[in-house]
């Protein structure tokens, strides 16, 4: 083959298998180029796939987070409701339950206030506001109450003292009847007199004890006056005294008088504690009253056989009659019972106390001490009334040897007391009585509100036989009775009139410088026929029932 034919399929040979070469060179550069640039995207999107893989992530971590404040906040909303609940279960309750019985508790004490219904909230906050709002309730209540009660107070106090003062001059026109009738032809008016002055008197004592619980004063106002004769006085105030009261007994050995300014207040308190005891004792049985000296001052020695108190019943009236804690109206009971806590405030004011217990007949004994600075010593031109039972005297010694002594009250126990006749003290028509030897008093004014209690047991104005006539005290009891304190001396006044009171009509005495001529065993006749007459008008005047009703027992 010739050189020029061999070449040229040579050539075309290489070049076509350069040109191969060159597009297989270009299209590996090319594929080459393609798969650097989709290694490049791969690697991108490998970025952008980790990038959202981590925004992915994130957004998991923030939705967990959602769903953790969701249920934390739908568990905060479910304990809110819950609490919520419980608050107002607790606040009905307040109000349906504690509340109620706060207004129970404050009317009687003995009503128990609940607590917390649900025991959880107990120390909480709700606990304390519902404490707050109890106490506020509370507060306001009590000074409601309180000005509530002084009104009422006041209104009883304007009341009573009105009524008091006129049924005080009921008292002195039905007096001035009983001198101007008292002549043996006017028996039957006189009786009805006596009926109306007696009812008329428990009125003026329960207007009294009612005003004086409110915070009044007794209203009446006296002069120096012999203890004995209050206790006299306070005798007469009670319905049916005659026939329920055994005494007084007085143990007093020297003229031992009550100050004007607690004159009244004595008698008022032993007029209630003897209504008291006559009220609760049965009508056959004897409430006995005796008067004492003590190294302190006197004491009123009140025994009744009645129905006795129980604990709760002694420590109400300590509290009552201690005059230490204040009452109120609607503390005393419906209906109010007066007595205690008019005692009570009249003995706060004077210094004075009154002890209650259980006596010897089963029943209450009340004691009343008056201390030394109330006494007063009278003067020696004066005497007691002829009402006044005469002091119990002790016998010779031969004869006391052979009889039995008295019991000696328990308070009394520890002051020797005289020896006395049993039957002396039991049965007044036998009692033994020492006739007046001193001259006739000279009168002494005295205010209408003041004047001497016309009234005493028949009995003891009759005439002891001349065979029980006491022997005279002994050396010791003097010298015990000179041992004493010596009490405060009063001098008596000029009387602003000394003119004698009108003679009652048939009497037979007169007047002439300021004495009476009427000898004492002549005033003591007529008063105990005018008693005489008195006592059985009152007891067909007086219904047999007991309206005298003071404290409860």
């Amino acid at each position: 083959m010739p050189p020029d034919s061999f070449s040229v399929p040579t050539v075309i040979g290489i070049a076509v298998l350069v040109l191969a070469l060159a597009g297989v060179l270009i299209l590996y550069l090319r594929v080459r180029g393609q798969l650097a640039q989709a290694r490049g995207q791969l690697a991108q999107n490998r970025q952008v796939q980790d990038h959202l893989t981590r925004e992915s992530s994130a957004w998991s971590q923030r939705l967990l987070q959602a769903e953790r404040k969701v249920q934390e906040h739908a568990d905060q909303v479910r304990d809110a409701r819950a609490q919520h609940d419980l608050v107002r279960a607790e606040t009905d309750h307040l109000i349906n339950k504690r509340i109620p019985a706060l207004l129970s508790h404050l009317r009687a004490p003995h009503v128990i206030v609940p607590g917390m219904q649900n025991q959880a909230l107990a120390g909480t906050d709700v606990d304390r506001q519902h404490r707050a709002v109890l106490d506020a309730v509370t507060r306001g209540i009590r000074d409601e109450a309180e000005r509530i009660d002084e009104s009422a107070q006041a209104v009883i106090r304007g009341a009573m003292s009105r009524v008091q003062s006129q049924a005080l001059r009921a008292q002195d026109l039905l007096a001035g009847v009983q001198q101007r009738y008292s002549g043996d032809e006017h028996t039957a008016l006189l009786r009805e007199v006596l009926g109306l002055d007696m009812f008329n008197e428990l009125i003026i004592r329960r207007m009294q004890v009612t005003g004086i619980a409110c915070g009044a004063t007794p209203g009446l106002s006296r002069d120096d006056t012999y203890l004995v004769d209050l206790v006299v006085g306070a005798v007469s105030r009670v319905e049916n005294f005659e026939l329920r009261i055994d005494g007084p007994a007085n143990h007093l050995r020297r003229r031992i008088g009550v100050a004007a300014r607690a004159a009244e207040s004595i008698l008022f308190i032993t007029a209630e504690l003897l209504a008291n005891a006559v009220h609760h004792s049965h009508g056959t049985l004897k409430v006995t009253i005796a008067v004492h000296e003590t190294n302190n001052g006197a004491a009123i020695v009140i025994d009744d056989a009645g129905v006795g108190l129980n604990e709760d019943q002694y420590a109400r009236a300590s509290r009552l009659l201690s005059g230490n804690h204040p009452v109120r109206l609607v503390d005393l009971g419906n209906p109010p019972r007066t007595g205690w806590a008019a005692i009570g405030r009249q003995v706060a004011h004077y210094g004075m106390q009154v002890t209650v217990k259980k006596s010897a007949f089963g029943g209450v004994q009340a004691v009343l001490n008056i201390p030394g600075a109330l006494l007063v010593e009278m003067p020696e031109d004066s005497r007691p009334s002829v009402l006044a039972p005469e002091p119990v005297r002790a016998v010779a010694p031969t004869v006391a040897t052979a009889i039995r002594r008295d019991p000696i009250p328990a308070s009394m126990a520890a002051r020797p007391e005289p020896v006395s006749v049993p039957t002396a003290r039991r049965e007044p028509a036998a009692a033994p009585r020492v006739e007046p030897v001193a001259p006739a008093p000279r009168p002494e004014p005295v205010a209408p509100a003041a004047r001497p209690e016309p009234v005493a047991s028949a009995a003891r104005q009759e005439p002891a036989a001349s065979s029980a006539r006491p022997q005279p005290v002994t050396a010791p009891l003097q010298r015990t009775a000179e041992e004493l304190a010596p009490l405060p001396q009063r001098r008596r006044q000029q009387p602003r009139d000394t003119s004698p009171p009108p003679a009652p009509a048939g009497g037979g005495s007169g007047g002439t410088g300021g004495r009476l001529l009427t000898t004492p065993e002549e005033a003591q006749k007529r008063w105990g026929d005018f008693q005489v007459g008195a006592e059985a008008g009152r007891r067909e005047a007086l219904p047999t029932e007991q309206h005298d009703a003071t404290e409860g027992k």
